[in-house]
């Protein structure tokens, strides 16, 4: 049931977080029907002020990166699906910091599961090599260098999925799962041989409770499980290390020799409530020839010439009709704007238009740096607490890449019989316009032993007895995706992992 108050009795499962990560753990525990009690900061809706953080490094430029509220970020998401790939999981000697200590295989099957729990269909459709035929045909409606890039499939049903709808009805009448919401997670308590024995909370009205459990989840993502494990005394000098996200924005704009109409490259709709696409990635061969990070784009239409960074912070804007901020100004900004106006009926109606420009949307592969990080500032909560100090660092050998990655396409990968480059790299400032995706990620990283990250391979906070974290933050390099559906699918592990453990 959603609780105002905490429960009298002992909790078998604390569950801190409702977003993704937290709302994916409730559906597959109750489904094994193990207990929890969900604690989550804000309330039903609108974002809450209880959890903050001090931003000291370069700005993410969205107005909202998080959301403090049941459903956590499923509330702002767009729901575009993609796994990680094989290459993501491995040690790669040109990417500093790299190697997960699970591999592709490892998840397959949570993929599957969470693929279910997020509305999808056809789940073979995340390969190429699994498309309907009339879908593999259309893959070849875009010309390009096959022996440098490779198609990357993502899949969007519709509507998205808001956690928030999958645990209210699955709370609301039930004795055995439980809610309890305004309620912020400030520190958790060990004894002597590092077990958690509980979960201290803060009230709106300023005062702290204590909550019992026999385990304890840590789901508040990668802004603010740094903060949570710090707060606690966990001692692990990587907490809050290696804070990345996806740096996205135009690398450059392509005119096609003859128009062009590759919708599947554009978004379409194969069935009525789901969508698929295609971006574009360099082959595994590829990027260890030229020590590239896994870096992803889309061949988004344009119906004029030139990249406009404006255009793009236009496009940005229209997320707050997600977070409830949308101004009149934001407003007027798309209305006068043709060009983006034409994009979104394209994207959203999913027409298979004609047309004479792409521009060339990437979603990069940021390197872990010890530069970039989450840790305690000297700010501190209504309840004495120390907040977040986030400080996100792009690497100059990032923003390097990027001219590197220009040159890369305009030479071996769109050849010019069938493009022209509308611009040079140099009249565009990557550096200056890239923004976060909201894909916040890296701050409790997974490895093999403590002395590299901060969670096994199970998510159990090395050192602890009782302890996991399931979030964006333990993802040990980035990718190039959403890191929603690897969330979702590791919290569909984590749930059969604690199932067998009982």
């Amino acid at each position: 049931m959603i609780i105002d108050k905490i429960p009298n009795n002992r909790q078998r499962i604390c569950l801190i977080g409702s977003g993704i990560a937290g709302g994916s753990l409730a559906v597959k525990l109750a489904e094994k029907g193990i207990g929890f009690t969900l604690v989550e900061a804000g309330g039903l809706n609108g974002s809450s002020d209880s959890v903050g953080y001090e931003n000291v490094g370069r700005q993410f430029g969205l107005r909202s990166t998080t959301s403090i509220q049941l459903g956590g970020t499923s509330n702002l998401w767009h729901g575009v699906l993609s796994p990680l790939d094989e290459i993501d999981f491995q040690e790669r000697e040109w990417i500093p910091n790299s190697g997960w200590p699970v591999t592709l295989d490892d998840l397959r099957a949570y993929y599957a599961e969470a693929a279910e729990m997020l509305n999808v269909r056809d789940y073979a459709y995340f390969d190429t090599e699994g498309l309907s035929e009339d879908l593999k045909a259309k893959l070849d409606d875009m010309k390009f260098n096959r022996g440098v890039l490779k198609n990357k499939m993502f899949q969007q049903p519709l509507p998205e999925v808001n956690f928030k709808d999958k645990i209210i009805p699955l709370v609301e009448k039930s004795d055995k799962y439980h809610a309890i919401l305004n309620t912020t997670a400030l520190k958790l308590n060990l004894d002597s041989n590092w077990k958690i024995i509980s979960l201290t909370v803060g009230f709106a009205d300023g005062s702290t409770g204590l909550i019992e459990a026999d385990v304890f989840i840590v789901s508040a993502g990668a802004l603010e499980t740094p903060r949570l494990l710090l707060n606690s005394g966990i001692d692990n000098k990587n907490i809050g290390k290696y804070l990345m996200d996806h740096p996205m924005g135009n690398l450059c704009q392509v005119q096609f020799r003859h128009r062009q109409k590759a919708h599947i490259y554009s978004a379409m709709r194969y069935i009525s409530d789901i969508a698929i696409k295609t971006g574009l990635e360099l082959t595994p061969e590829k990027q260890k020839e030229m020590g590239f990070p896994n870096h992803t784009f889309y061949m988004r239409p344009s119906f004029k010439k030139g990249v406009n960074n404006e255009t793009e912070k236009i496009k940005l804007s229209l997320l707050a009709f997600k977070d409830g901020g949308l101004t009149a100004a934001d407003v007027w900004r798309v209305m006068t704007n043709l060009n983006v106006i034409y994009q979104i009926v394209t994207y959203k109606l999913s027409l298979d238009t004609t047309y004479k420009y792409a521009d060339l949307f990437f979603v990069t592969e940021q390197i872990p740096s010890e530069n970039s990080f989450v840790g305690l500032s000297d700010k501190k909560d209504k309840w004495g607490f120390p907040i977040s100090r986030v400080n996100w660092q792009v690497s100059s050998h990032d923003i390097e890449v990027m001219e590197k990655w220009y040159t890369l396409l305009k030479e071996q990968a769109l050849g010019e019989d069938d493009y022209i480059f509308t611009h040079e790299f140099k009249d565009i400032n990557w550096n200056k316009f890239f923004t976060s995706a909201a894909h916040h990620v890296g701050t409790a990283r997974m490895a093999h032993s403590a002395d590299k990250g901060v969670v096994d391979k199970y998510l159990k906070v090395f050192g602890t007895e009782n302890l996991y974290v399931c979030d964006g933050s333990i993802f040990t390099t980035s990718g190039n995706v959403n890191n929603g559906f690897t969330i979702s699918a590791f919290a569909c592990r984590l749930a059969e992992h604690i199932r067998r453990m009982q």
